[in-house]
């Protein structure tokens, strides 16, 4: 995802989105959560319509131009294939289907205008699939689904259309609950016994591996997959504290060193990573201000291009928790930036690297911030109206 550098290129990106007096650094896509018609009340039930797209000035960061250019169910997460003509995106549904799962939609994207024509859509392997993205080989879809408790691997033809289901990974073992014994007083957590919770799915930076986390049963796996059948074949699997939540990772650049952020206690753990095997290093580290007290669940966890900073998301406490990445791999907490809006979902940052976003769900906003010169995200003051924001992809 490389900014547009050069006046002609701006100048032609400018002309085709019809901003002629202004320059931009990069167009997105927005994906968002739409009315659940089926079920007034639930959580991620939303007042957008699908997917957007936006404009980004080159000068301040800022999107606008918000225009719809996909009406669909849920698009909460999406990926473009690498060389950026597909985009996939799940439906965070448990509506699809004969099996009541979740399905992924894919997209041929328009290079020149950004719009974008709905190739098919398959059953996701499971409901409220949360996370999609496409193995090293570019075969193949990984998905991680929510309350499906699985992991899935689905066949891309040649065309970019979307085939087969060739594996889905259902893990077992003992019903866990949301109660972590590091978890901050006054978060109650959730007592109900549940079963897996599929929250991430990514292949590691050498793509020899694929790792998962499963916020239910509180795993992380690591598979190898088999690029001639589909197959995930696992490797390992590592325990996280009972009753955590793994939800999201980040891996250093160099693969070597994993931030697993929880969603249930709102802590970052770092692991070191070698021959597909993750080994825990040092205590965990807290998302929130030193004392916080009371309810907070985490989201997105983002790592700068660079590797120095690492960036999670709170709900509730609706914050951006900056930390610093030491050369071990160890971290240190140095701010909380409020979201300027509830329920930050998921956060990004621009190709330059300069800009960075909060995606509040419940806010029903985007906001846009700077990053200062010690990697803090600071705002600037400006906001895009968006239903119940999921997510944010860039084109180059």
């Amino acid at each position: 995802m490389k900014s547009f550098r050069t006046t002609v290129a701006v100048a032609a990106l400018a002309a085709a989105l019809g901003g002629a007096n202004t320059a931009y650094a990069a167009r997105a896509y927005i994906g968002t959560y739409t009315p659940n018609l089926a079920d007034p009340t639930a959580y991620a039930n939303g007042h957008g319509e699908g997917i957007y797209l936006v404009n980004v000035d080159d000068a301040t960061g800022v999107p606008s131009g918000l225009k719809l250019v996909a009406k669909d169910q849920s698009p909460s997460w999406f990926t473009l294939s690498a060389d950026h003509k597909f985009l996939y995106a799940v439906n965070e549904i448990d509506t699809y289907g004969a099996n009541k799962s979740g399905s992924i939609t894919a997209y041929a994207v328009n290079a020149a205008t950004g719009a974008l024509r709905k190739l098919n859509v398959v059953d996701s392997g499971g409901a409220i699939p949360c996370y999609i993205v496409p193995d090293p080989s570019g075969k193949f879809l990984l998905t991680a689904n929510y309350t499906g408790g699985t992991f899935s691997v689905t066949r891309i033809k040649p065309d970019g259309s979307l085939g087969a289901t060739t594996d889905i990974v259902k893990p077992t073992g003992p019903m866990g609950v949301y109660q972590a014994a590091d978890r901050p007083v006054g978060m109650y957590g959730d007592k109900l016994p549940h079963g897996s919770r599929g929250h991430m799915i990514l292949p590691d930076p050498s793509g020899q591996y694929i790792l998962g986390a499963d916020a239910g049963r509180d795993q992380l796996f690591v598979w190898k997959l088999d690029t001639g059948t589909g197959k995930l074949n696992q490797v390992s699997v590592t325990k996280s504290v009972p009753g955590s939540g793994p939800r999201h990772f980040a891996f250093a650049p160099d693969g070597k060193t994993l931030f697993v952020l929880h969603e249930q206690n709102s802590r970052i753990q770092v692991y070191g990573f070698a021959g597909g095997k993750l080994t825990p290093k040092g205590a965990s580290v807290s998302t929130l201000p030193d004392g916080f007290q009371g309810g907070n669940t985490t989201s997105e966890l983002l790592i700068d291009k660079a590797g120095k900073h690492l960036y999670a998301a709170n709900r509730n406490h609706d914050s951006i928790a900056t930390f610093t990445i030491a050369s071990d791999g160890g971290i240190k907490r140095i701010a909380n930036t409020p979201t300027e809006g509830t329920i930050p979902r998921t956060l990004a940052i621009d190709p330059s690297g300069k800009y960075f976003y909060s995606l509040n769900q419940r806010g029903d906003n985007l906001v846009t911030f700077r990053l200062d010169a010690n990697g803090v995200p600071k705002s600037i003051g400006k906001y895009l109206a968006v239903g119940a924001p999921a997510a944010m992809v860039f084109l180059p």
